[in-house]
């Protein structure tokens, strides 16, 4: 127990700098959590969750480290609990595989992943219309499940998996020429 945890006086200036520090980072936590689940629903609920598992764990954050580090540390502890309990949902990997692409991600450098976010962000911008209007249907803040938009567009939802497949890929190569010709070296690599 700190001096601070006994000082009453000190509360309201330990909540003003852990709103500060989750208000800095949100969009990079609320990114890192949605990477990990596919479901925006659920990414937000992880979001949540892990924020009040940080609040009650802020006096144990050691402000030499980076908060966005440590709160990556928690919420994939979340993510991870909720994987478990989550089951075999063909909307999520198996967990080995969630594992290894948590572990991947937190490989990334921060400013690598900031890289890789506005080369997308510029791909996704190349992506004709139809297509990006698909990507942002399916992926969006407000996606739709893939049967729901099938239906609309008068489309079968294999038809659709196989559209956003070949946009995947397409978004995935114009990434890695993006990244390479930017000079990230880790352009092309595939995790381990």
């Amino acid at each position: 127990m700190t001096h601070d945890d006994l000082d009453p006086s000190s509360a309201p200036d330990r909540a003003a700098e852990f709103a500060r520090l989750l208000r800095a980072d949100q969009a990079r936590l609320f990114g890192y959590v949605h990477s990990l689940v596919r479901d925006s629903n659920d990414a937000d609920d992880l979001f949540q969750q892990a924020a009040l598992v940080l609040w009650r764990k802020f006096a144990e954050y050691d402000p030499a480290r980076p908060f966005f580090a440590w709160a990556c540390g928690v919420a994939r502890f979340e993510v991870t609990n909720f994987l478990r309990t989550r089951g075999r949902s063909k909307l999520y990997f198996s967990d080995d595989l969630n594992l290894l692409l948590i572990e991947a991600n937190e490989r990334l450098a921060s400013d690598e992943a900031e890289a890789r976010r506005d080369a997308l962000s510029a791909c996704v911008g190349k992506l004709r219309d139809r297509d990006r209007d698909l990507v942002m249907t399916c992926y969006g803040d407000d996606a739709a499940r893939v049967s729901a938009v099938a239906g609309g567009q008068g489309r079968s939802p294999q038809s659709l998996h196989n559209s956003l497949r070949r946009i995947r890929r397409a978004l995935f190569e114009c990434v890695q020429r993006t990244l390479r010709r930017d000079g990230h070296p880790s352009a092309g690599e595939v995790p381990s």
